[in-house]
């Protein structure tokens, strides 16, 4: 409407101009003309982009919607065949009669549902990411960060796992689920992207206001601009072409810290591994109840050599 009275009005004012006996054989007045007539043209064609942008935002939001329903919908459905699969997996393990040639065959199956499961996760973390804020609870760090070192590195036997600082408890206020989400993304990478084993290190130090967690392997690494888009949604780096992944763990992981109010950052090179550091800030109040750091004997009795580092 604004632009249509604009318009009108500069179409009068011509229209005055060229009746005003005074501008009779003005050269300008018909430049003025000229211009008027380009003018309205323009905000003709800028009512048409403003309808077209305005559709566009609908039917930009009405296929977001559409995805995210999609997404839902596929992610519940797959859950309960992938059960169905992992029992049957489960009871065939358990099989006296089944060759010992099949077992191999029967690992592959479980750990390709669980690839799967964890994609669902993922899916659904991202869905919830966008509809709700990350519920803060008082939990401790160092015990989940431990819990989740002997959950994955118990299958990466070609792996060595180095931990400093898990030591002592390390209370922080997030919520630990969607933590879980990141940290777990970030070792299952490491162990991922060295598929020749190495070593992997995850330091854990507490700084003035804020804690920081590094972990480090000895993989494929990347070059600086796969390293600069890691965290873009469905961005695979362009020498991760034979390894599965989906693209969307390090974009979850990102998200997630930045509901925290924290940072996630990236140092890599081809051939030499990376190291992801993520900083979160610390609880200011001492929390009623902390969960106890699982003693890192446990992870030791489960084969993993473990380094801390004195004080």
């Amino acid at each position: 409407m604004m632009m249509r009275s604009q318009e009108q009005e500069l179409h009068e004012w011509v229209e005055r101009l060229a009746g005003d006996p005074a501008n009779a054989g003005n050269p300008l007045l018909a430049e003025f003309q000229k211009l008027a007539e380009r003018h309205g043209k323009l905000l003709r064609q800028f009512r048409k982009i403003a309808k077209i942008s305005d559709r566009l935002q609908t039917e930009t939001k009405e296929m977001a919607l559409q995805q995210r329903q999609f997404v839902l919908m596929v992610s519940h459905e797959f859950r309960t065949p992938l059960a169905i699969i992992d029992s049957a997996s489960q009871m065939l393990e358990l099989e006296p009669k089944l060759p010992v040639s099949a077992m191999p065959r029967v690992g592959k199956i479980r750990n390709a549902v669980q690839r799967m499961l964890h994609l669902i996760e993922r899916c659904l973390t991202n869905d919830r990411l966008g509809t709700a804020a990350a519920r803060p609870i008082a939990f401790d760090l160092a015990a989940m960060l431990t819990a989740l070192v002997g959950e994955i590195g118990a299958a990466a036997g070609e792996h060595r796992f180095e931990l400093h600082g898990l030591d002592r408890p390390a209370p922080i206020p997030g919520d630990r689920d969607l933590l879980a989400v990141v940290f777990s993304n970030l070792l299952e990478n490491a162990v991922k992207y060295s598929p020749n084993g190495g070593t992997i290190r995850l330091d854990l130090s507490t700084g003035e206001g804020h804690v920081t967690v590094r972990i480090t392997d000895q993989g494929i690494g990347v070059n600086a601009a796969d390293a600069a888009r890691l965290f873009d949604k469905y961005f695979r780096a362009s020498n991760a072409a034979g390894t599965t992944g989906a693209g969307l763990g390090l974009h979850l992981a990102r998200c997630i810290v930045d509901s925290h109010g924290g940072g996630i950052s990236v140092a890599s090179e081809p051939d030499r591994g990376s190291a992801f550091t993520v900083r979160l800030p610390v609880t200011k109040v001492e929390p009623p109840v902390v969960a106890k750091a699982v003693p890192v004997t446990a992870i030791a009795m489960a084969g993993i050599p473990v380094t801390e580092e004195s004080s």
